[in-house]
């Protein structure tokens, strides 16, 4: 009979292996991920798993978010990225749906957060779309080439000379996963993360993500004449790849360093059997959606509910708040921002 339990730490290698193979994961249901949040900002992590005879055959991670602002924690699947949710066959969501929601009672938690990502593409019908999601939030989906040089010829020729015209202004982009690429890359991260009004995430996550992932992270690091002028950092897991943060300077976008960054790790996904690559979270029709959907991604609807009472979560302060916290955040010099940053958004799940 199947039941739901806590995964032991010892059988973390089992959690990888069934998230590796199922279809409906990411590279976020990775335990590594909660093994780095907990390590570097001490959110505990509760890897639940539905299993049968010792078979895995449905997973869903938490983590639970303390505040000391507030008095209430919440339970999260997951933080600092867009996914999370029951992995695993239908049939056994409302078993972990039960587990986790008595856990969330146990731990009288405020919110018992699940974001999820519709299974179905919503297609390239842009204006149909536009006029029933407006504003909503989707994930960005390209299906990739199955090479590099096939993937590039994909593209229409204005993205191809766009990538082009980074190499001809002199860009050169490094791939791997080093900490010296960590650093570099956190340097851009942070300077942008600062102009946005936002605190920044400790450079110890990144290094600690990147460390845990291994092989299934990628760091890319455009430089021009030896200075670092864009940054992103792809995770992979299976044949999915997922890019939760990039960042590129300003004063460079004369050179088209982002549209090198991208290509770089969409070319080296391709070339690792990556089939799907992920370009994040955006709101439909915006900026960074339009952005992506010049790449040829497909948006799949997100939904962040709370299990405690189906209420939509996706919340923040309200407009005028947060509009002033973001303009005083803008003046603060950048190692006092830095500094500061990681004490606060370490406490913010998004």
């Amino acid at each position: 009979m199947a039941k739901a339990l806590v995964l032991d730490p010892s059988r973390h290698a089992e959690w990888n292996l069934f998230i590796s193979e199922s279809a409906d994961s990411s590279p976020y249901h990775r335990i590594e991920w909660l093994e780095a949040v907990e390590a570097v900002y001490g959110h505990k992590a509760y890897p639940l798993a539905v299993e049968e005879n010792g078979t895995i055959l449905a997973v869903l991670p938490l983590v639970l978010m303390e505040n000391p602002l507030k008095r209430r924690a919440s339970l999260v699947s997951l933080p600092f990225c867009d996914l999370g949710g029951v992995v695993g066959a239908e049939q056994h969501e409302n078993l972990l749906r039960n587990t986790a929601t008595d856990l969330a009672k146990q731990m009288n938690v405020e919110l018992l957060e699940i974001r999820h990502r519709e299974r179905e593409g919503l297609g390239f019908d842009y204006d149909r779309l536009s006029e029933e999601l407006g504003g909503q939030k989707v994930s960005m989906l390209l299906e990739l080439e199955p090479s590099s040089e096939k993937q590039l010829a994909a593209f229409k020729p204005k993205l191809r000379s766009q990538i082009k015209k980074a190499i001809k202004n002199g860009c050169e982009t490094v791939v791997g996963n080093t900490p010296e690429l960590v650093e570099d890359f956190y340097y851009v991260f942070s300077r942008n993360m600062r102009l946005l009004g936002s605190p920044v995430h400790s450079k110890a996550l990144f290094h600690a993500i990147c460390k845990a992932y291994g092989d299934k992270a990628v760091v890319a690091v455009v430089y021009f004449e030896g200075e670092v002028a864009a940054g992103g950092i792809v995770l992979c897991n299976g044949q999915q790849a997922a890019i939760p943060w990039a960042s590129s300077l300003a004063e460079y976008n004369r050179l088209a360093p982002n549209m090198l960054l991208y290509w770089e790790l969409l070319a080296h996904c391709a070339d690792a059997g990556i089939r799907f690559f992920d370009f994040g979270r955006s709101s439909f029709g915006e900026g960074t959606f339009r952005f992506k959907k010049q790449w040829g991604a497909q948006p799949y609807l997100l939904t962040w509910k709370n299990w405690l009472d189906q209420s939509e979560s996706l919340a923040g302060p309200p407009g005028k708040l947060r509009s002033i916290i973001e303009n005083a955040w803008r003046r603060l010099p950048l190692n006092v921002a830095n500094f500061l940053g990681p004490f606060i958004r370490k406490h913010i799940s998004l």
